[in-house]
């Protein structure tokens, strides 16, 4: 378990370390910047790379030729070296700006570098006084929007504490930490811009769990149950996780957080595990489609701290029947997600980001409708398709019912006078700029007088969906392909659903119609019917 796929992807991540012990950026993560000099700084959340170097040099498993490799050693040293001197001099780091003092970068690396340092029992003072600004930092600031970050930060800080042994880094991390598990939702997730996520939700789990594993903190037991009681809803019957239908749309999982709740006897994060991690040599495995920069990230080391977990355990782990492989029912009201079994079909519908439906035939995936969009002129976008409080939503008697208005989003495009605007800006406002970039293009909340409505009926052969659309002026309506138009970093990675398994159909000139269509299973066809 795990071992094979960590072989497979170590060479990726370790090519985007400078590894030369002569060069001026010896240890620097971020290969977009020491060898193909397309970018003019480091961006130093690459830089947790130290970490699964860290952990490769120490875990000994069949086929792990880096384990006690003196070189691996040392370039997980340089990896820490080098994050000192990026350091700006309020103890944060930049990730896509100079200047940005981002708060991703300074949480995950801190909890990476003090990993390494601790792991390798490193003695630099030059390295504690970084760790000291970079806490100091985390202390006096909070991410609002998205909770992964922000359980990161306390993680960080308490590795940090775990090495400096000074009592304000504790006291910070406590703020932090009693503050966020008051905002947990009494249904498991922790908010990601508005809604419940997967990926990100498996990257708190991660987090979470490893202070618990640094700390003991029986505190934070119960939330982490609570939120593997949540994720499992959200693992797919053909080995898949996550999608569309989440606030945030990502499609990865990392394997850390369900380990250690495995170990702790779970066994609902057991079979978790088995399902998405046995198979990790098939084609198209929904991991292989993750970039080079999130294994670099988080991905790698939280599969090797999952290895070395189940490795180290002595016991037996016990597997629980997941949601899709039982007849049920579930209603997520807070998250405004549905997910039920039935007849040994299973059907997730995310009711807040306008209705999006993912089915399962058996272990197949087999039917998507992702809503609708509306182009409205150059670069600009409309769709019913986005997280947004303004939806409504009512749920009874197995039938959704969802209306809401389409929301506008204005698409970027780089260009090198935006790009000069920019780094003019974050020269002078600093991490304000991050503020107005999720403004720009995260936080695009900006409805339009287009209307829609949407009732899902889900029934053990078939789903009926039936929509009204309603606009004041005549558009253009097409069936949205299965791509957020919210931006999310790590998002948009290739599933083989992008290859279509939903309709493409348009409806040009119209001002109001209603589209009643039927799939039902085993049938490999969509009935539409257009109701004038």
């Amino acid at each position: 378990m795990f071992s094979e796929y960590i072989l497979k992807m170590a060479p990726r991540v370790l090519t985007q370390v400078d590894r030369d012990r002569h060069s001026k950026n010896y240890g620097d993560c971020d290969r977009n910047h020491w060898h193909l000099k397309v970018r003019d700084f480091s961006s130093a959340i690459l830089q947790q790379t130290g970490l699964s170097l860290a952990l490769l040099y120490q875990t000994d498993f069949e086929g792990n030729l880096f384990y006690e490799r003196e070189e691996v050693r040392e370039w997980a040293e340089a990896a820490v070296h080098y994050w000192c001197s990026i350091q700006l001099k309020d103890g944060s780091f930049n990730e896509y700006y100079p200047h940005e003092h981002g708060f991703p970068p300074t949480a995950f690396s801190l909890y990476a570098m003090c990993e390494v340092y601790r792991r390798l029992a490193m003695k630099d003072e030059k390295v504690l006084r970084a760790f000291r600004k970079t806490a100091r930092y985390l202390t006096q600031h909070i991410e609002e929007k998205a909770y992964n970050q922000e359980i990161a930060s306390i993680t960080a800080l308490y590795a940090a504490y775990r090495i400096l042994q000074e009592d304000w880094i504790l006291e910070g991390m406590e703020r932090k930490l009693d503050r966020i598990l008051k905002l947990q939702s009494k249904e498991g997730w922790f908010s990601e811009y508005g809604g419940a996520d997967v990926g990100y939700m498996s990257v708190s789990l991660d987090m979470l769990a490893e202070y618990y594993i640094m700390s003991q903190d029986e505190r934070v037991l119960e939330p982490l149950e609570r939120m593997v009681d949540f994720l499992q809803y959200f693992v797919h019957p053909d080995g898949t996780a996550g999608g569309e239908y989440a606030s945030r749309n990502t499609i990865y999982f990392l394997p850390g957080g369900l380990q250690t709740m495995a170990c702790l006897g779970n066994a609902t994060a057991e079979a978790m595990i088995q399902k998405l991690y046995q198979d990790t040599d098939r084609v198209f495995y929904f991991m292989d489609a993750v970039d080079d920069r999130y294994f670099s990230h988080y991905i790698l080391h939280s599969f090797l701290r999952a290895l070395a977990a189940r490795k180290a355990f002595s016991g037996s782990f016990q597997r629980a029947a997941l949601p899709y492989e039982k007849e049920q029912e579930r209603y997520f009201e807070e998250a405004g997600i549905l997910c039920c079994t039935r007849g040994g079909r299973y059907v997730i519908v995310g009711a807040k980001k306008g209705g999006v439906v993912r089915a399962f035939d058996g272990q197949t995936a087999c039917f998507e409708d992702y809503g609708y969009r509306v182009k409205a002129g150059e670069g600009r976008v409309a769709a019913t398709n986005w997280q947004s409080a303004n939806t409504r939503v009512s749920y009874a008697d197995h039938e959704l019912r969802i209306s809401g208005h389409m929301n506008l989003v204005k698409q970027k495009v780089a260009t090198p006078i935006m790009l000069m605007g920019l780094r003019g800006v974050s020269a002078v406002v600093g991490n304000k700029i991050i503020g107005m970039l999720k403004r720009m293009i995260i936080l695009v909340d900006k409805e339009t007088d287009i209307a829609y409505e949407r009732r899902i009926e889900i029934k053990e052969d078939k789903i009926q969906i039936t929509d009204v659309v309603e606009s004041p002026d005549p558009i253009n309506l097409e069936c949205a392909d299965p791509f957020s138009l919210r931006h999310v970093a790590s998002g948009r990675f290739f599933v083989v659903s992008d290859l279509g398994r939903h309709s493409r159909k348009n409806y040009p000139g119209v001002r109001k119609i209603c589209i009643q269509r039927e799939y039902r299973f085993g049938s490999q066809r969509v009935d539409e019917k257009v109701v004038e």
